[in-house]
């Protein structure tokens, strides 16, 4: 289920967000290197400021170990896709509704500049360790109570060398009598 839901969300969320705050930064980001100013001056600092708070949101999207690795993969893909056919077929992007960021989006889709982002994105989901399942296996998935639980429950508290005889006498607790 956590695999269908990063489709969902790599799709619908991640990508137009990659696209719109991009484009929207390096509009802001522009205007000021356009007219001489800096960029700690005025609507540069907002667009740095946006482009910083985006390359945070990707950078924990794409090391947070428990997240499906779809949410990046699909918006990479999608970025892909989306330069891919601006470059070949240019007049698509007349159909674009206009959104704030838009422009700019497709000033850098016409550069190939997502290309690099999205490989970035893409690269997690060819790494085996995002695709284990969290869930515990073992004694623990089929409901058996493990050493965990067992040290909550000792009438002694453990300190030191009776660690040894403390565990000696849990193992004892579970095995069969003999």
């Amino acid at each position: 289920m956590r695999h269908v839901v990063g489709f969902v969300v790599g799709l619908v969320v991640l990508t137009p967000l990659c696209l719109l705050g991009v484009g929207w930064a390096f509009r802001l980001v522009s205007a000021v290197a356009q007219g001489g100013g800096t960029l700690l001056a005025g609507s540069g600092l907002v667009g740095i400021a946006a482009l910083c708070a985006l390359a945070l949101l990707l950078a924990v999207l794409l090391a947070a170990p428990r997240l499906t690795p779809l949410v990046p993969a699909v918006a990479g893909m999608a970025l892909v896709g989306l330069t891919a056919a601006h470059l070949l077929r240019p007049e698509l992007a007349e159909r674009v509704p206009a959104l704030p960021g838009v422009e700019g989006a497709l000033s850098l889709l016409s550069l190939g500049l997502f290309l690099p982002v999205a490989l970035a994105l893409v690269v997690p989901m060819f790494l085996p360790s995002r695709w284990q399942s969290y869930r515990p296996r073992g004694a623990h998935a089929a409901g058996e109570e493990g050493d965990y639980l067992d040290a909550f429950y000792d009438d002694e508290p453990e300190s030191g060398t009776d660690r040894a005889a403390a565990g000696r006498r849990r193992a004892e607790r579970r095995s069969p009598a003999a």
